[in-house]
């Protein structure tokens, strides 16, 4: 198999799977409290992939870098953004969650170009910058003000959410060269898990946690496909392309995590966050755009 196949058939696995978790964090938090489900999730992977690891006799790196890396993974990518997407699902259904989170190729490019220097905005990426703020400002406007859908607060939890990611993606992009998916995903894994662990136990230690069929299945298929399967494949990708393209996955886990949730879930979407939706994908595709003297 070429190297090109391969790595279209690892982002058409990540789109597939990343668009059918927000559905499933959806049903994991009956009865569960968002941060214990969430410390669940992670911890249960981490200790997983890193039983393979060990099984494979995978080389742990011991650079400093490394363990930069792995802390800055476990407690952006793996605690943080989790405790706050899972956190705003309790009050924004699972579709507009996807919704929102399309920003990610947005925070991604200014974090890459403003804040690690590793990547060059033209003057279409700006306006697409732009443009994606006003599809933002749409997409609230609809669901927030008018529609009602959502309260501000999960709203701004999914994109401040959304910076996280893109922090922590740029981060792995700029240091972590050579390091093994591997070797990243589950020690990560495993300190985002104790991360939200603590936040569990700081602001969840009274809540009562009530595990039933629905909330077992998806934590299970959250822990082994929704965080195992996913980030390897997705670091994986990491290394094979570059930060902003691998991005473009925002472009399709909105769309089948909005099919999901109004199948399944019966969830409502205004009409108009639709346009706003519309609106951020044109403005990250001005942000994918490239100048023609750039290397690919």
């Amino acid at each position: 198999m070429s190297q090109r196949v391969r790595t279209a058939l690892l982002f058409a696995l990540v789109c597939w799977i990343w668009g059918t978790t927000w559905f499933a964090i959806r049903l994991g938090l009956e009865g569960v409290p968002p941060f214990v489900g969430a410390s669940i999730r992670m911890t249960a992977s981490g200790v997983f992939l890193i039983l393979v690891a060990f099984i494979l006799r995978e080389r742990w790196p011991r650079e400093r870098i490394y363990f930069a890396h792995v802390i800055v993974q476990g407690i952006l990518l793996f605690g943080l953004q989790y405790a706050l997407i899972y956190w705003a699902e309790q009050s924004v259904p699972s579709g507009l969650t996807a919704v929102l989170f399309a920003v990610v190729p947005i925070a991604t490019a200014i974090v890459a170009a403003y804040i690690f220097k590793i990547e060059h905005l033209t003057f279409a990426n700006i306006i697409g910058l732009a443009i994606g703020f006003c599809g933002v400002g749409i997409i609230y406007w609809s669901e927030v003000v008018k529609a009602a859908h959502a309260p501000a607060a999960g709203v701004a939890a999914v994109l401040l959410a959304a910076v996280t990611a893109a922090l922590a993606t740029v981060f792995a992009k700029r240091y972590a060269h050579g390091i093994s998916p591997l070797a990243t995903v589950g020690p990560g894994q495993l300190i985002g898990g104790i991360t939200l662990g603590i936040l569990a136990l700081v602001s969840e230690h009274a809540d009562p946690i009530r595990f039933n069929a629905t909330s077992i299945g998806a934590l299970a298929y959250l822990t082994f496909v929704g965080s195992s399967v996913v980030f390897l494949a997705y670091f994986s990708l990491v290394r094979s392309m570059s930060v902003t393209r691998l991005s473009l996955s925002a472009y399709i886990t909105p769309v089948i995590a909005v099919t999901l949730g109004v199948l399944a879930a019966h969830e409502q979407i205004a009409r108009t966050t639709f346009l706003g939706a519309a609106i951020v994908f044109v403005g990250v595709r001005l942000v994918q755009l490239r100048s023609s003297g750039e290397a690919p």
